[in-house]
């Protein structure tokens, strides 16, 4: 006859599982946060300063007004700024609105954006400059075709610009299905197209960003120390990776339920071509029916050859391969030339420190455009 064990040893193996389990996540926690707190203490590459903010239905967009730094390992930083609409401008531009007609709405990621450069050096102000207009800038780091599309449609009808300057990309239909946008830690959920009977469809974010309301700026500095370190687990790090863990866990929860939004972002992640035509097709009638002038602009990695052209969009859509005639410029199809000449590269001995397109990538970019709407 099997002697069963006591309760009280029972009660004891349960609370050694319990104290166990919360003394490893605790320390997953503390592990997670030494990681951000470490890229926060570091010469990183990025943005410092508040200038981002959680929003329902972008998943992130800017904070109105907002001005804050591009840093790099090496060198100096550059200034950036928001306008009180959320576009980017000129550092030393604080105007709430557009002033100059014609309006030149831009509308991408970083690439649109101007990751590294500053906001006077990038194409979508240079072909505002080059027809006498003004910029508004819509392009956000890290943003995807669903993000564009909600642009698209506030936007256009809101200023009337006089051209649309779309950016296409093989990596923003990717990040329109995936819900979730890139982020160095914390997790940023953002909206995601879905695909049922050939029609293309948008979901909100599945829970709100936690990242951004919490004081990391504060802590991107070089100060360091068990003080720093524990004001930040507290107040910071841990906070944001229970918050994400908890919200992650019923995300995943709703999705082993098999939610009908999930399927459909399965098949339009599936269908990517497919999507990429919807999507812009949609674009070009927002456009179309504000009788704004749609111009697209295919930028790419280097030296890439295939490509969607999407010339079925509609007869009036201005087709820009820019990425072609950046790509005409570097001798013998040389992906290492294309950055030594297009990248950016600070210190001595110089070192590539962002693959974005440089200043004067930029304005290779610009004057493409500018010569396809002058040659219409």
């Amino acid at each position: 006859m099997k002697r069963s064990l006591p309760r009280s040893w029972l009660a004891y193996a349960a609370y050694l599982l319990a104290f166990g389990l919360a003394g490893g996540y605790v320390l997953s926690l503390g592990v997670r946060s030494l990681y951000a707190y470490n890229f926060l203490k570091s010469g990183h590459r990025g943005f410092r300063g508040k200038v981002h903010r959680a929003d329902a239905e972008l998943g992130f967009a800017a904070v109105p007004g907002s001005q804050g730094l591009h840093v790099f390992p090496i060198g100096p930083p550059l200034p950036m700024r928001y306008n009180l609409d959320e576009l980017r401008v000129p550092a030393s531009d604080a105007s709430a609105s557009p002033r100059q007609r014609p309006f030149v709405l831009a509308l991408g990621c970083s690439f649109t954006y101007g990751d590294a450069c500053l906001a006077e050096d990038t194409w979508p102000y240079l072909v505002a400059r080059g027809l006498g207009g003004t910029a508004l800038n819509a392009g956000k780091c890290a943003y995807g075709l669903s993000q564009m599309l909600i642009l698209a449609r506030r936007l256009v009808p809101r200023y009337r610009p006089e051209y649309v300057l779309v950016q296409f990309s093989p990596w923003l239909v990717g990040r329109g299905t995936s819900g979730f946008a890139r982020s160095t830690f914390g997790l940023v959920p953002v909206p995601y197209l879905t695909l049922a009977d050939g029609h293309v469809g948008l979901q909100p974010p599945c829970f709100r960003a936690m990242v951004f309301d919490l004081p990391f700026p504060r802590f991107d500095n070089k100060r360091r120390g068990l003080g720093e370190f524990l004001s930040f687990f507290f107040t910071a790090g841990a906070p944001l990776f229970v918050h994400d863990d908890a919200y992650v866990a019923m995300y995943e929860a709703r999705r082993l339920g098999g939610g009908a939004a999930d399927a459909e972002r399965e098949q339009a992640s599936a269908a990517g071509d497919d999507v990429n035509r919807l999507v812009y097709r949609e674009i070009a009638q927002v456009c179309k029916d504000d009788a704004a002038t749609m111009v697209l602009v295919r930028l790419s990695h280097p030296l890439e050859r295939h490509h969607q052209e999407l010339k079925e969009l509609y007869g009036d859509v201005v087709y820009v391969d820019a990425q072609a005639t950046l790509d005409a410029g570097v001798p013998n199809g040389d992906p290492d030339a294309y950055y030594r000449r297009f990248g950016h590269w600070r210190g001595e001995p110089p070192v590539l420190v962002d693959t974005h397109p440089n200043p004067e990538a930029h304005g290779i970019i610009a004057r493409e455009i500018l010569s396809r709407l002058r040659a219409r």
